[in-house]
């Protein structure tokens, strides 16, 4: 397919993601794609695309290139925590901030490898810290603002105002 073609590919699962479809989101997907280097069922893309569509309102994409199978997008996604979705994404902000319905918006890069018109291979970074900060949530470090050592984790600052809106 040519790079016009992978792009209009990525346009169209983009405009699904964005009409709430899960199921049409996730029928642009291969039958065993590789998300993030892991090979998935098609089962756990479709739950995975059930889950987005509680929380992501809306995709704008800012810029699209293709490079032979490969397409690159950056994105903003617009959404509201109303729920927890049953499938843990984004890092799973959205299971430890409280589902208080907050606005929130973030940049994402996404990389699509597609493979006879489907997304075979997946990759994104997203600004996750933002948008954990747009939640309430803020990067503490284990056991106290004394400790240096053991992984950071995610809390609920329920007073930080949302500035998101």
């Amino acid at each position: 397919m040519t790079n016009e073609q992978n792009k209009e590919i990525i346009r169209q699962y983009w405009a699904a993601m964005n009409s709430g479809d899960a199921r049409a989101a996730a029928a642009f997907w291969a039958i065993k794609p590789i998300n993030h280097g892991k090979e998935r069922e098609h089962e756990d893309v479709v739950k995975l695309h059930e889950s987005l569509a509680l929380i992501y309102e809306h995709i704008t994409v800012h810029e699209m290139v293709a490079e032979g199978d490969w397409v690159a997008c950056r994105i903003t996604v617009q959404g509201r925590h109303k729920t927890i979705p049953p499938i843990p994404f984004d890092s799973g902000i959205y299971q430890i901030a409280k589902p208080d319905g907050l606005v929130f918006a973030f940049q994402h890069i996404h990389l699509f490898r597609l493979t006879d018109g489907r997304i075979k291979e997946h990759w994104a970074n997203r600004d996750d810290l933002g948008a954990a900060k747009q939640l309430r949530l803020e990067l503490v470090p284990a056991g106290g603002p004394n400790r240096l050592k053991g992984p950071d984790v995610l809390k609920t600052n329920s007073d930080a105002p949302n500035t998101s809106n």
